[in-house]
This record gives structure tokens, sequence and C-alpha cells, in this order.
């Protein structure tokens, strides 16, 4: 039940106060309700010691959180990890899962950060596939004629980033799930605007920074990690806090005891009539959820995060907040070709995302035009030829009046250009 509207939620942003802010898919600005948190967060603990309580007081706060996060992406606890960024989760998970003499198809629109991931995978003996795109985005039909033998995963971002294409998620869970494929996105673009339907989808791994459509700081990042696959993900940098130590005959100790295990443990092999000893392999035992391939929490970050899932869970969750998104995105497309300007995303509305590619004759010129009048949109390009274009990407904060200045902005900019 939403306890929120949309009016609530705009007053909520005071960026739209001072200005007309459509380039969420750039960069989110952070609501007065996560900024009040973060801010309060930083005055406790500059004005004494611990105010929130020691290590374990702040895991069990970020549980809490973790368990919001699942609700609004309508999974499990479980199944949800809190990385750096987009690029960490990917990497986490991509390099577990893929060995020398595997292959990986890879969209040819991804946003060159998920490129790192990819050459670092071919580096290691991976074979990486580019796979054309097709028209403004990806053809499912192309990535099943590219499978072979060799062929272990599916790896693109699901909204792109230069179009905001929405890719076919049916399609490519259904083609995944046939193939018996990994199915890796990369979801900034979506995460925190669209409604992704992970529960019915063959997704293994979507990761997102929280700095876009979710509204918080950099530095933290949320990654869906499919629970069929967590016991095959070796964990990057095994944390303090989310392993145990077992003794050299391959005792377990308990999960996630942290500090206290590992002293225990430690004053066993290092008294004084021990002798020397060697780590036994194998002898740090891992949960089964994702806390087990989470390193040091960005705690102020999960502050902002929390503050910002509040309001989306609060104004209805991810159906309503995509509703939302679509139905400005839909004005902004009729309103702008109302006024003779040309839409250069996809007209098809099952591809639509919340960031939509509007043509302009001078890009660069324009943003400065916009700039000036108190608008803020984002220089983009068409793939499709040389036709320049800006990025206009409302968010939740957004409302018609604001597709409106930009709409006279674009027609006083083509005036006084002609």
């Amino acid at each position: 039940m939403s306890t929120l509207t949309f009016e609530d939620i705009r007053r909520d942003f005071p960026i739209t106060q001072v200005c007309t802010f459509l380039e969420s898919a750039y960069h989110g600005p952070y609501p007065a309700s996560g900024a009040k948190a973060m801010s309060s967060y930083v005055e406790r603990w500059s004005s004494g010691p611990y105010p929130d309580g020691r290590c374990d007081d702040w895991l069990e706060w970020a549980e809490t959180v973790r368990a919001k996060v699942a609700t609004l992406l309508r999974v499990t606890p479980e199944e949800i990890l809190f990385t750096r960024s987009t690029t960490d989760g990917l990497h986490l998970v991509a390099n577990s899962l893929l060995k020398p003499g595997d292959e990986i198809l890879v969209g040819a629109l991804d946003h060159p950060a998920d490129y790192t991931t990819w050459m670092n995978l071919a580096n290691k003996g991976v074979k990486v596939t580019l796979v054309p795109h097709r028209g403004d985005g990806m053809s499912v039909e192309d990535l099943a004629s590219a499978v072979g033998p060799k062929t272990r995963a599916v790896g693109m971002c699901l909204v792109n980033t230069y179009n905001g294409y929405r890719e076919d998620l049916e399609g490519l869970s259904q083609l995944c799930s046939e193939r018996g494929l990994y199915l890796l996105l990369d979801g900034i673009k979506a995460m925190g605007q669209l409604d992704i339907d992970l529960p019915s989808s063959a997704v293994t791994l979507l990761t997102a920074g929280v700095y876009k459509f979710l509204c918080s700081p950099e530095g933290l990042g949320i990654a869906y990690v499919n629970k069929q696959v967590l016991n095959d993900i070796t964990p990057g940098s095994p944390h303090l806090y989310h392993v145990s130590p077992g003794d050299n005959a391959g005792q377990k100790g308990s999960i996630g005891a942290g500090w206290g295990s590992y002293t225990s443990q430690f004053h066993r092999w290092g008294h004084e009539e021990a002798g020397p000893q060697a780590l036994a392999p194998d002898a740090l035992h891992f949960p089964p959820n994702t806390r087990r391939l989470e390193t040091s929490m960005n705690f102020l970050a999960l502050v902002g995060l929390e503050a910002m899932v509040d309001l989306l869970i609060n104004v209805g969750g991810m159906a309503a907040v995509e509703r939302r998104v679509l139905e400005l995105s839909a004005y902004l497309r009729e309103t702008v070709q109302e006024h003779g300007h040309t839409v250069l995303s996809a007209q098809s509305r099952e591809n639509w995302s919340g960031t939509t590619l509007i043509g302009v004759s001078d890009t660069g010129k324009f943003v400065s035009y916009c700039e000036s009048r108190g608008i803020y949109v984002r220089p983009g390009a068409s793939l499709l030829g040389d036709k320049q274009g800006i990025r206009v990407s409302p968010h939740v904060f957004n409302n018609n009046e604001d597709i409106d200045s930009l709409t006279e902005a674009l027609d006083s900019f083509v005036e006084s250009e002609a």
C-alpha cells in the first residue's frame, strides 16, 4: 500500500526548487531525507564515540537495509550483495563463473566500463565474442545464432547507455535457460527506475552502482546474485566478519563469528608449546549467502541508499515507479514530436526506458543553452549514423512541467539557430 504520492517525492528533492534536472541516468540528486540522514550520521560520529554501537550493531543494521533492497527488487535478502560499483559486481561474478576455454557473448552496446571486465576475462583465457547490435539494440536471435559449444554466458547492459534501449529480458532469459547459460547484466541504467522481473527471469547477476536512479553516493553498489550460483562464486577478498576459520583438522568454525572466532583459534595455533604449524587448505568457511562475497561496507552511502529505497517502497514499489517514469517518457516523446523535434530512441514501447534520445543539431551548444536556463540534460549520440542528440532521463521527482520547460528550450534554440 502506498503511503507517499509522487508530489510528496518531488517535495523531498530540493533540486526541483532550483532547476529542471533531467539527467538522472548520469548522476541522480539526493533526496532531502537521504541528505539529512547522511548528515546526521556524520554529525553523530563527529560528536562522540560509537554513537551507533560497535561493529556488530552496524552489521545488524546493514541487514535491515539488505532486506529493504530485497523487498524493492522482489527477491530474497540472501541474494542481495553490497559491492563498491557496477563493475565490481560484474568482475566478481564473471571471474568466478567463467574459466579459461569458456566463451561469453557480450553486447556491442555496453558501457565502456563493462569492457574492462570483458577484456580482463580475455586476458585470462576466456573467449569474448562481441555480437553487433541490430538497429537500436541487441537481437536475441543474433545471440542465439552465435552460441557455440564452449559458450557459457551472455553479458550486456539491460538498458543501453547511449539511447536508453531496454533489452528483451524475457527473450534473453528464455535463451539462457534453454542453452544453460549464465546471464550477466549491467543494470545501472535500470535499477531504481524500472520494474525488473527477477523472480521470473533466468538472470544470474544484475549489478548496479547506486549513484544514478537510486540517488545515493558513489562507492556503493547493489548486485542481485541468483542463489543457484552462490556457492560457485569465489570471494575476491574474504572479509573478517563474513567468514570464519576452522582448525588444521578442517573443523568448521561458526559462520561469520568475526574477531572472536579468529582470536580463539590463533591462541591455540600460537601457543608457545604448539610448535610451527601450516595453515591447511580450505580453512575458511563461508556462509551460504551473498555476505560471503562482501568486503568492507560503505556505511555512509548505505545510509543514503536506505532513505531512497524507503521512498521507492512507500510510493508503491518498482511497478508504480516504472509506470510513473514511462508516463513521463511518453509525455516527453509526444510533446517534442508535436513541436517538430525528433526522437532518436526506439519507437517500440516495449523497448522504452526512462532515458530518451532527442535529436539536436548542435549538442554541445544546446546543452550549454539549457544550463543557462536552469535545465540539465546530457549530450548523447545516435547509434544510427552521426546524428547528434541529447539524453533526457526524468525520474520520479520530475513532472510534466519539467518536460514542458525542456520543450520550450528546444523550440527557442531552434528558432535562434535558424
